[in-house]
């Protein structure tokens, strides 16, 4: 679904204009550039200094460069942000005023009955269910931790420290990154960056108390740092308001060529680590636009270890076949910008999260979610649901979600998102390796399908009656490898996980971690 207002091309001389009359912003890509140019030079003095000596670095050397003092975080400096506006006439003011009323007029309702039909359905799924689960003994209230949409907090309850990074993108986003070390402690190690799933945040991965993915790789020795994406931890941009609907005119490939390189980029330049390269962790949506930079941009690769997805979300499951999903892929473009606009999707979503009492919300949000999307709550510890949707759903485009809706109804996000602008690269250089987690019930994405293009997994997940018909399932597949810097090296089948399971489940630790971890002190991190 094409629903771009505006061209790459156009958003880049806006805001090279904007860089050109703003002092401030000038300076603070100075003073990137300089810092670059300083972690630079300190490496090099360094490699001089044992080239005169011995040749070699000890480990002492090695040492003492991860212990030294960590930099101070990058802030954007305090100033009036998100006040600008793209001048328009009266005329056009009056169409996109007008618009933006017809879809608030128009989602309200249909979000109405969509969350009327979900909690009526979750309420009879739970009803019918009434088995006793394995993890109900771990089902304890730890009265001393609060609700609240901070997620810092909860690092800081369980131990660790969280450092709060702004990065600007080549677009002019403002995002928030956070590096989590443990408390009383420098941060050091290996760097690994997690990225989030579609409408949600780096919170997600700090919600498991002692068991979240965030810090068993600390405690494992590693420099843990979460991302997010553009409006989701803040609606900040160098000139635009959030109130201006060319602030959200950005889709899936923005989110991979401009956020996820930046958020990269800015790991590398923090990291004390003597390796050169960062491993990354992405679930659902992460992974996604990470494959798309990749595509995009293959150079990007050389600057990874190792790739871990959780539930990639590349092509689409069975789910997208049924109702309402069926419905929404089959809108036409017309329609879906009369419903949802060209600025945030379904904005009330956000403030519900923010009025409404925490666990009547996480109710609501549930239901609506698990009713969409299939996320039921069978691997999770149920006390913690609450928290979940803190931190779900977060603010998104309506571009974005035509992205995904487009990719859903053909055939596979990342290949329609490539299509339309250039040719993968297939001149690799050293292949990232590439680690796939997929759950059996997971129906909102097809992890085998996704398998079956890698050279060695043409038949994988088949039955033997789809490898009698194979000629028309893999064999489609595998006329075309999807991303030729990777190499796929493990496939976890985790028996009886949905979408979210592979960072929400209760036993992650033991289906998830262990794996995790040993395919990350094997990567290539020289």
């Amino acid at each position: 679904m094409a629903t771009a207002v505006g061209t790459w091309k156009q958003r880049y001389r806006l805001y090279r204009k904007d860089l050109e009359n703003n002092s401030y912003v000038k300076q603070m890509f100075v003073e990137d550039a300089e810092r670059d140019e300083s972690r630079f030079y300190r490496r090099s003095s360094i490699m001089d200094d044992e080239k005169s000596s011995t040749g070699m670095s000890s480990d002492a050397e090695v040492d003492s460069q991860q212990d030294e003092k960590p930099k101070i975080p990058h802030r954007i400096p305090h100033r009036p942000k998100n006040i600008a506006r793209i001048k328009r006439n009266a005329i056009q003011k009056l169409i996109i005023t007008t618009k933006s009323a017809i879809s608030a007029l128009l989602s309200f309702p249909i979000l109405f009955f969509f969350v009327t039909m979900a909690v009526y359905t979750t309420g009879k799924q739970h009803l019918l269910d009434k088995r006793k689960r394995a993890q109900d003994a771990d089902e304890l209230d730890i009265p001393d931790e609060m609700l609240t949409q901070d997620e810092t907090y909860y690092a800081d309850r369980w131990g660790y420290t969280s450092e709060m990074h702004e990065v600007v993108t080549q677009d002019g986003y403002i995002l928030k990154m956070y590096r989590i070390f443990k408390k009383d402690s420098v941060p050091k190690g290996k760097p690994v960056l997690i990225g989030h799933g579609l409408f949600q945040c780096s919170g997600a991965f700090v919600l498991n108390e002692q068991r979240s993915l965030a810090f068993t790789l600390i405690e494992n020795g590693y420099d843990v740092w979460v991302g997010n994406n553009r409006s989701i931890a803040g609606l900040d941009h160098i000139s635009l308001s959030f109130k201006d609907p060319e602030y959200w005119n950005w889709g899936l490939k923005e989110l991979g060529v401009y956020d996820f390189a930046a958020m990269l980029n800015h790991v590398k330049l923090y990291s004390t680590s003597s390796s050169s390269k960062i491993a990354y962790i992405g679930h659902s949506q992460g992974n996604a636009q990470a494959f798309i930079a990749l595509s995009l941009c293959p150079e990007i690769a050389e600057n990874l270890s190792c790739f871990v997805a959780l539930a990639p979300a590349v092509f689409s499951g069975n789910l997208v076949n049924t109702f309402p999903l069926n419905c929404l892929i089959n809108l036409s473009d017309w329609c879906y910008n009369l419903v949802f606009g060209c600025g945030s999707f379904l904005p009330v979503m956000s403030l519900a999260q923010t009025i409404v009492e925490p666990k009547l919300f996480c109710f609501l949000a549930y239901s609506m979610f698990s009713y969409l999307f299939s996320w039921w709550d069978s691997h999770w510890l149920r006390r913690r649901k609450a928290k979940y949707f803190q931190f779900t759903p977060r603010p998104v485009s309506s571009r974005l979600i035509a992205d995904w809706i487009a990719g859903w109804g053909r055939k596979g996000v990342c290949l329609y998102i490539a299509d339309q602008n250039t040719v993968m690269n297939t001149e690799i250089k050293q292949k990232v390796p590439l680690v796939i987690f997929y759950g059996t019930a997971d129906f909102l994405v097809n992890g085998e399908r996704f398998v079956r293009t890698f050279p060695g997994y043409e038949t994988h997940g088949l039955s033997p009656e789809q490898l009698a018909k194979e000629s028309s399932t893999a064999a489609t597949d595998r006329q075309k490898t999807l991303f030729p810097m990777l190499d796929l090296v493990h496939v976890e089948r985790v028996d009886g996980y949905e979408h979210m399971d592979t960072i929400w489940g209760h036993d992650n630790h033991k289906t998830t971690y262990p794996i995790v971890l040993k395919n990350l002190e094997n990567a290539r991190w020289d």
